[in-house]
Order: C-alpha cells, then structure tokens, then sequence
C-alpha cells in the first residue's frame, strides 16, 4: 500500500509515453510545460548525486503549466520527493553507485521523451516568434544530447532504490487503508517522542497499545489461516505474535513496581493516534461484541492480499513502537529517572545496611526511591526485549507473507534536509554530437507506438 521508487519511475515513465503520443494534438503552453518538466528533472537528478550542465531556458513567462508535460511533470517530481524523504534508515540506499547510475539512466530516458515531445511541437510549429523558437530548438538539442549521454543502454537495475518507500502509505479510501495509514502514523508519533518527561501512564499506556495491536494482527492472521491452508509462514508469525504478547503482559506487570513518576498526567499524540487507529480497528473488524469471521472479511484473493499488507504494516509498526519503548527505558534508567521499592534497592545497595539505626529513625525512608543501578530493572528489561526481538521477527515473517520484503521503509526522527553533494555531469557541449542529433529528432517526430 506505500508507492516504491520503482512504482513511481514506472508512472513517469507512462506519462512520457503519453506526452510524447498526444505532442501532435497537445496545444497547452509549451515553454510552461517544457519548463516544468525540466525544473523537476533537475531537482530529481540533484538527489541522484547529479547536477545537469544544460542551463534552464530563460523565459519572462510566469504561465501555469497544463497538458501532458504537465503530468509527466508531476510525476517526475512524485520520485524526487520520494527520495527527499529519505531518512537515515533508507538514506544509505544512496550511497550505491550502480543503483544511482540505473536510475539516472532511467530518468534521463523518461525527461528525453519530454523533449523530443517539445521538438515535435516545435517542429510542428506550434510556438510562435521566430527568435523564441530558434532558441527553445538549441536549448531543447542541448537537453537531449546530455540526457542521451546520461542513458546505460540495457535493462536498468535500480538495486538498492527499487524499493525505497514513502514515509507514510497512500491516502485512505476504505477501512483497511486507513488502518495502514493511521499504524504508519501512530509508529511515526512515538519514533518523535522523546523519553524526557515520560511517565509511568506512559509506559503502561504505550504496553497497552502494543497488546492491543498484537491482538489484532493475531486476530487477522488467524482469518487468514481459516481462508486457506495454513502455512508455515502463517503459523511462524502466530508463534511470534503471541511470544510476543506473553512478554508485553509480563511488562505491564512490571510498570506495578517500576515508575518514571510517583503521579502525573499526560496527554501524549501517540496515544491520541491509537485511539483513532482503535476506532477504525474495530469499525472494520467488529461486528457488536463479536469479531468478523473470515467469511465476512475474506472473499476473495484480493481480499486475502489485502488482509496480509495490513498485518505486514501493523506489525512493522508495533516492532517499532516496541524498539522506541526498550529505547525510552534505556534512557530512563541511564539517567536515573526511574522509582523502585525501597526494599528493592536495599536488596541490590550495600549502604542500606551500613546507615545506623538513629539515622534511619531520624530520616524517614520514603517507599519508593530513585536509582540508576541496571539491576534492578533486570526484569522488565529482559521483558521488554523480548516483546522488541519477537516483533521484529514477526515483521519479517509479514513482510514475507505480503511480498514486500525488498520494501525499503524510512522510520526514526532523523530527516534528511538537503539533497546530498551533486557532482556535476561529465557531459560537455558538442556542437557536432548535438547536430547529429537533429536527422534523429526528425525522423522520430511522428510519435511513439506504446
């Protein structure tokens, strides 16, 4: 349900087909089409590591553009940004410098279909003045020829950015999408929670919704098993899941006697954002007090499929919920922000035994005291650990059930802000190169069979 780097080249690479198709009948404005395409070819190939030597074409003409080079220009921007989005989770796919030159290839190969689209209109002579026509020809020869020099022939292998994926799925339109939409969002609240000034109902409330997430999933993969013949994958998360439920109570038990607060109130966004998830959660699978049976919710293979990518992105979800809570309480304890019993730390402290009587009479003991020694959070520890571990592995075990293994997720609150350093293109001008061009460009103006 999240569009792919690979998903978005493939539209772009549609809508060139389009625009080169309809350049006979295509009478929208062509240097504010052209010029959008360009400006966001330019910004895609920037986050491709490469800055184009061809300059922009001068024009005093602020017109929206429309039409078929419009799209193509939407679409083209669609995959710069799906790079800009890029955090440092994903961002090292970047680093590939095969991948990066498959896909330079491939965008060169999409904007070059958008210039002899131009070339056609123009020899077609749909722009008028002699003099703004001679220079858009000389710009448009130049494009072509760097961007003819930018293309690998052969099948393009993007590699490592194939799967690149959006920061959140597309937008909802029915129930299951938007319990994808809205786990993609409650990861995303909790990954921008920072542990300072987290309380007790905190840590029981982020346990809680982690039970309630594994419920469910379990839930759906058991309708998934009912649908068709269990498999071992099927049965591999089952095991996972409820591992990991088993752990996430035993955490829950240990929030009794292992506080970030003696009292005190929170309303945090990521509890918000569950709560909408719940809604949505129990709208699609509820029916009263009783969960749907598989045979309301999956009739078909489309259905099924379905099913399997909203377990893939809940779980994804609740293994990174699960890793920024074992992270939260890390912190916690380093920085000895934590309560415990009295007579839990007496047990693990030495000093408890030296004080002298007088002084503990004279100085009261309060119950529950602040401490920042590891071992006395042994448990809860090894507890939380375990929920982390066995949901990680449970969403492996989903990302292989709805095949999206290569699916390359960005999470974390770190953001990539600015483009990495473009080298520039190694293409130089060439007068002789680009007028060998010009015989091509003639010959290939009557359009592109699909």
């Amino acid at each position: 349900m999240r569009a792919t780097y690979e998903d978005l080249l493939r539209v772009a690479r549609r809508d060139a087909v389009v625009a080169y198709n309809l350049a006979e009948s295509d009478d929208t404005d062509l240097l504010a089409g052209w010029q959008a395409t360009l400006t966001a070819a330019r910004h895609h190939f920037r986050w491709l590591r490469l800055e184009l030597s061809t300059k922009d074409l001068i024009s005093t003409e602020t017109v929206a553009a429309e039409g078929p080079l419009a799209a193509l220009a939407r679409s083209v921007g669609a995959g710069g940004d799906l790079l800009a989005s890029q955090n440092g989770s994903t961002c090292s796919a970047l680093d590939n410098e095969r991948s990066l030159a498959a896909a330079r290839s491939e965008l060169a190969a999409i904007t070059g279909l958008a210039a002899r689209a131009a070339l056609t209109r123009l020899i077609d002579g749909q722009l008028n003045g002699e003099e703004t026509s001679d220079r858009l020809f000389r710009h448009l020869v130049e494009v072509t020829a760097e961007l003819e020099f930018l293309r690998v022939r052969g099948t393009a292998d993007l590699g490592t950015l194939r799967g690149l994926a959006t920061t959140l799925p597309r937008t909802d339109a029915d129930h299951p999408s938007r319990v994808v939409l809205l786990a993609a969002r409650w990861q995303s609240a909790h990954e921008a929670t920072t542990p300072g000034g987290t309380l007790t109902r905190d840590l029981r409330s982020t346990t809680a919704q982690l039970r309630t997430a594994v419920g469910y999933a379990l839930h759906l993969a058991d309708l998934l098993s009912q649908s068709a013949a269990a498999t071992h994958e099927l049965r591999q998360l089952v095991e996972a899941l409820r591992t990991a439920d088993v752990a996430a109570a035993r955490v829950a038990r240990g929030w009794r006697t292992r506080l970030s607060d003696l009292n005190g109130s929170s309303e945090g966004p990521a509890e918000a954002t569950f709560v909408e998830l719940l809604g949505v959660l129990r709208t699609w699978l509820r029916d009263g007090e009783h969960l749907r049976q598989s045979q309301d919710l999956i009739v078909d293979g489309r259905t099924a499929a379905v099913v399997r990518d909203v377990i893939d992105e809940l779980v994804h979800s609740a293994a990174r919920v699960a890793k920024v809570q074992q992270e939260t309480l890390t912190w916690l304890v380093t920085q000895g922000h934590l309560f415990v019993p009295r007579v839990d730390l007496a047990k693990r402290d030495p000093e408890f035994d030296l004080r002298p009587d007088l002084w503990r009479l004279r100085y009261p003991q309060p119950a529950w005291v602040r401490t920042n020694q590891s071992s006395c959070f042994d448990q809860v520890t090894a507890d939380l650990a375990e929920v982390a571990h066995s949901l990680s592995a449970a969403a492996q075990v989903a990302r292989r059930i709805a095949g999206t293994t290569d699916l390359r997720r960005p999470f974390g609150p770190e953001r990539v802000t600015a483009p990495p350093v473009a080298k520039r293109s190694p293409w130089r001008w060439s007068q002789q190169a680009s007028t060998d061009l010009i015989p091509q460009i003639y010959r290939d103006s009557g359009g592109l069979e699909r």
